[in-house]
């Protein structure tokens, strides 16, 4: 059943100047919550005997849902966390259109790409939507000779209409572990922004797109 909740009590902490471009709940904070809890067992599992874990939280996006999952992997005694960060961009202010094409992805290691050579790594990001971005950075993440690489994304749309392109892109990806599959609408919160708000709400919610990219 499809289930979306009224903004509520949220209205009383989402700030005046956003609030109308808020459309409603998709995911409420308690659900996250659950299962972030439950990614984090099941990573516990397949990790048992691994005795550093490194997440690489591809930011800004992934930060809120990253150190939320190596929080939980701590309580549940798995290997200790390291976390590093990787700073991927292809969009600037505003939402992208659909069906782009491919654009050019910066990438910014931190720290130096020897460092993580010979670690297993966890790669955290927040969502797959073309999938540029994350193509991207696993194929430059294949050629860093580390000792494992898996792939962690909190959410993935459910494409309307996907270009030739796109759908080649979504193919080439590995995801390990997946939190939600969306629809294919302007989501934000839990650390995921849309225009450079949003990211304090901790739900996943829909963006009103025709105000937001309109500038209303």
């Amino acid at each position: 059943k499809k289930r979306l909740w009224r903004l509520g009590k949220r209205k009383e902490i989402i700030p005046s100047n956003i609030r109308d471009r808020i459309e409603e709940v998709l995911i409420p904070e308690h659900w996250i919550d659950k299962r972030v809890k439950n990614l984090a067992k099941q990573v516990c599992e397949d990790y048992k005997g691994v005795k550093e874990l490194n997440l690489l939280i591809v930011l800004k996006g992934a930060f809120v849902f990253g150190w939320n999952l190596g929080k939980e992997i701590y309580e549940l005694e798995g290997p200790e966390i390291k976390y590093e960060f990787l700073k991927a961009s292809t969009y600037d202010k505003g939402i992208k259109v659909t069906g782009e094409k491919e654009r050019k992805v910066r990438m910014q290691l931190k720290p130096k790409k020897e460092d993580i050579r010979g670690k297993d790594i966890l790669l955290i990001e927040d969502i797959v939507d073309q999938g540029f971005t994350l193509s991207k950075i696993q194929n430059h993440l294949s050629t860093q000779r580390l000792n494992s690489l898996k792939t962690c994304v909190l959410l993935t749309k459910r494409l309307y209409n996907p270009t030739p392109e796109v759908k080649e892109f979504r193919k080439s990806l590995t995801l390990d572990y997946v939190g939600f599959s969306v629809p294919d609408r302007w989501v934000a919160g839990y650390g995921i922004d849309s225009g450079h708000n949003f990211r304090q709400i901790p739900d996943i919610i829909v963006v009103k797109k025709e105000k937001y990219s309109s500038g209303k």
